[in-house]
């Protein structure tokens, strides 16, 4: 039989890009079914299958390498559902809960010896070599578990809620992945999923992020940064400086990364005197990577954090002669957020004309003085913490096999804090030198102790104090 057209066949079977033969075929520009009928009873010609093949993958942003891992998604729900779910005892209102738990965390005490021996092993070995199908594998195994319909909530628009269901567990196991917590927040807020693959795909990411201390490393690899400098200054085309006069600060963020990471953009409106700006939006932007010539240059738009957090889609043309940004709002894909459709790039080095010279001297006084105070308090409010290492001081940090301990001095007074490393996995992988700090919540008013290279946080609450 012709691979590609058993692959095919099993995307359609299992409504991998749509609830029917009629809904698949109307996605793809036909105006019957009939051709996705033949399909799926394999009487169709090869140039039939690769033209289909072909226009599956421009319709849904993939290549043919991924049709085949989203197939062996479905072969492996089709494998290894039924034995997980003889394992439960799903009279326990919970079960799906502890069959989660279990594919997550490898945790397999209570399986019978013949699933520890045949099953468990290809399990652990598809985990570790092939994270995305064996997500994926668990993902579906979690929609098909709890009878979920995921066309209904396609057209409800309340995607949203099954993604709620998944991070709810995903949170319980790991309390302490305050970065996964968030990118699960943003897959929420981003525009209803369009087919069963993009939730899949949603719940792929989500299921690395918590269990994946370096995902968000991988994750930016997704997002591109342009030749801006660390801080940039954007004005409207040939706008003059004066009183209410608006400029955007742009501050790159890249977690070490040379070639990829995101902005933090700061509407200011300049105040009586050139000393005085004042921040009235922020805003999270990401300027997706280009795979294919024909790809669309997206910008991803948050604004926000935690529950409330807004998030649109933009298109846009970065004009590097001009040292011009072009914006053009993407129509049904969120609310505008307030980016301008034009914003010029102030030339510190090289100001051009009295106006931008006037720009120039005055926002160079400005980012010396106050720009990385200002920052600081901004990328506070929108990140929900705030930095608290000027009132508790960590004088030290000590790891053994069983105890992590914090030396921390506030208010003259010097305190050991300290917490068993079997209380959360992570603190049996970090080691005294990296970063560490106290912050506050903004959400709950609680002190935690911050790994923010890590994404990783634990309520000072939890640890008992000396």
């Amino acid at each position: 039989m012709n691979e590609k057209l058993e692959i095919l066949q099993c995307l359609i079977e299992n409504q991998a890009f749509a609830p029917s033969h009629s809904a698949l075929a109307k996605e793809l520009g036909y105006n019957g079914k009939m051709v996705i009928y033949r399909l799926s009873e394999g009487k169709v010609k090869d140039d039939t299958i690769n033209k289909i093949t072909e226009q599956i993958c421009n319709r849904f942003g993939l290549y043919e390498e991924h049709l085949y891992k989203i197939a062996r998604i479905f072969y492996g729900v089709k494998f290894f559902y039924d034995k997980l779910i003889s394992e439960m005892d799903t009279r326990n209102p919970e079960w799906i809960k502890n069959l989660i738990i279990s594919l997550t965390c490898n945790e397999y005490d209570n399986f019978s010896h013949k699933f520890k021996d045949e099953i468990m092993p290809v399990l652990i070995d598809l985990k570790n070599d092939e994270r995305d199908v064996y997500w994926g594998i668990v993902a579906m195994i979690f929609i098909k578990a709890n009878g979920i319909d995921a066309y209904k909530y396609i057209k409800k628009k309340e995607t949203w809620k099954i993604v709620d269901m998944l991070e709810n567990i995903l949170s319980y196991i790991y309390p302490e992945r305050h970065d996964a917590h968030e990118a699960a927040e943003n897959m929420k807020r981003l525009n209803n999923a369009q087919a069963l693959w993009n939730i899949i795909h949603n719940f792929i990411i989500i299921f690395r992020y918590y269990t994946e201390e370096n995902f968000r490393n991988e994750a930016l690899k997704l997002l591109r940064i342009f030749n801006f400098g660390k801080r940039s200054y954007w004005r409207l085309p040939h706008s003059s400086y004066g009183q209410d006069s608006e400029i955007w600060l742009l501050v790159c963020q890249t977690y070490q990364r040379g070639t990829n990471g995101f902005y933090i953009a700061m509407r200011m409106k300049a105040g009586k005197d050139i000393e005085t700006f004042t921040i009235d939006k922020t805003l999270i932007l990401n300027f997706w990577t280009i795979d294919k010539e024909d790809d669309p240059p997206v910008l991803q738009v948050f604004e926000g954090y935690g529950k409330e957090r807004k998030c649109c889609f933009y298109l846009y043309e970065y004009d590097e002669s001009q040292h011009e940004l072009n914006i053009e709002v993407i129509p049904d894909n969120g609310t505008p957020l307030g980016l301008p459709e034009t914003l010029q790039m102030i030339n510190f080095d090289n100001p051009e004309g009295k106006d931008e010279k006037v720009w120039a001297r005055i926002l160079s006084i400005w980012d010396e003085q106050q720009g990385e105070a200002e920052f600081k308090k901004t990328k506070e409010a929108i990140s929900g913490f705030a930095d608290m290492s000027d009132a508790y001081h960590i004088k030290d940090v000590f790891i053994s096999k069983t105890t992590f301990s914090l030396i921390i001095e506030h208010d003259g007074n010097t305190s050991n804090y300290h917490i068993s490393v079997d209380k959360y996995y992570f603190l049996t992988e970090i080691n005294p030198s990296q970063k560490i700090v106290i912050v506050k919540s903004l959400e709950d008013d609680a002190l935690y102790a911050s790994w923010p290279d890590r994404g990783d946080v634990i309520k000072l609450s939890e640890f008992t104090v000396k």
